[in-house]
């Protein structure tokens, strides 16, 4: 017999020995029981006979998508013991999850798979996120010389006021100060890192950055920057630039449309962490969204884990917000209709309306899905890879 239900501190040793066999052993125990009880608030299970058989965590956390902040649930650390593999433990307790999202007023679920396929089967929508590149330390040249203050990693929380706005320009950006992740710790020494990172500071930006030591040559890895303006990002640049000759390599994850990324994505890309998002409910994700045209259409939507989302709503935006209310006695055909991954890939810019038409994942009104698609037009998907979850 099958049971979902949150986890508790007894269920700790089954929790450990199952997350090792999935991710490999996370250093000695006790090590393990100091990473994972906080997760344990946030972790439902999935029971057989009162055997803990498979996890997953959703992390609470605040993003911002389409310069709104938003309530975000960050799927993670999925995982089912091998002998219990194939049973359906992951599809129950995503659905769990859903249920608890929607019950919380949460539009949005994201993820970063293992197999972009897997979590496709229960609606989530592959978007870009950037892309990590390796480029020489000359390619940064700017020309641009500021001053660089060194600041001491414990003192990194004092660049949230630099992150917040840089953040804001991105969809699905994790705000850093929802008490999940806004530990600034962990940007200057993640779990996995024996030293800190190296931080500095510029009048309107900043770089953290570390060595990689386990790789020849050695590379320069930036784990987080943000800017204010043109110049803060050329300063930033610039120092890095500083780095020619010492080394051979940096590694970045830069966002979409960063001129880095349009010069030499396509040569000198590495691998990138894949983002995948989910609408867990469609009227929570439509009410935070604004139009810059107004405009009233009816939106048919397909979900077949979240039967809230399966069926019609009224959509009216507005410069100055959304409104949208389900339609249960609604009969005949819809001004568009879509699946709910392709609401995703139309709201999170992975696909504009006239592809979705083109190849049949969206039927009906262009000018509607144009007007959705205009939502988060200007925002385009980035959660930088020091946030994986």
């Amino acid at each position: 017999m099958r049971e979902i239900r949150p986890l508790s501190t007894e269920d700790l040793p089954e929790l450990i020995r199952i997350r090792s066999i999935a991710f490999g052993p996370a250093g000695s125990y006790e090590e393990a029981v100091e990473t994972l009880r906080p997760r344990i608030p946030t972790t439902l299970g999935s029971f057989e006979d009162g055997h803990l058989r498979s996890v997953a965590t959703m992390s609470p956390f605040q993003a911002y998508v389409a310069g709104e902040r938003v309530a975000l649930g960050g799927l993670a650390g999925v995982a089912t013991a091998p002998e219990a593999r194939r049973r359906g433990h992951v599809a129950a307790l995503l659905r769990a999850w859903f249920v608890r999202l929607h019950e919380d007023g949460v539009g949005w679920s994201g993820e970063f798979p293992f197999d972009p396929a897997f979590y496709a089967r229960y609606g989530y929508q592959s978007v870009p996120n950037g892309r990590v590149l390796e480029l020489a330390p000359r390619v940064f040249r700017t020309g641009v010389v500021a001053d660089a203050e060194a600041m001491a990693p414990e003192d990194a929380a004092t660049l949230a006021p630099l992150h917040g706005p840089f953040a804001q320009r991105f969809s699905f950006a994790l705000t850093r100060d929802d008490g999940v992740r806004d530990d600034w710790t962990r940007i200057t020494r993640p779990p996995w890192e024996k030293h800190k990172a190296n931080v500095y500071r510029f009048d309107d930006a900043y770089v953290v950055f570390m060595v990689d030591g386990n790789v020849r040559p050695e590379v320069v890895v930036v784990r987080d920057f943000a800017y204010l303006s043109g110049a803060g990002r050329d300063a930033v640049l610039q120092f890095l630039a500083a780095f020619d000759g010492d080394f051979e390599k940096i590694r970045i994850h830069v966002p979409p449309g960063d001129s880095l990324l349009l010069d030499h994505g396509a040569w000198r890309s590495v691998r990138t962490p894949l983002l995948q998002v989910r609408v867990v409910d469609v009227v929570a994700a439509l009410e935070r969204l604004r139009a810059p045209v107004a405009a009233t259409f009816t939106l048919r939507v397909q979900d077949d884990d979240c039967g809230w989302n399966d069926g019609a709503f009224a959509v009216e935006l507005a410069p100055d917000g959304a409104e949208v209310r389900t339609l249960p006695d609604f009969v005949g055909d819809a001004d568009a209709a879509l699946h709910v991954r392709a609401l995703a890939a139309l709201l999170g810019q992975a696909a504009p309306p006239e592809s979705l038409l083109g190849d049949g994942r969206a039927e009906g009104s262009l000018p509607a899905l144009r007007t959705l698609a205009s939502t988060t037009a200007g925002h385009p998907p980035f959660t930088a890879n020091v946030d994986y979850y």
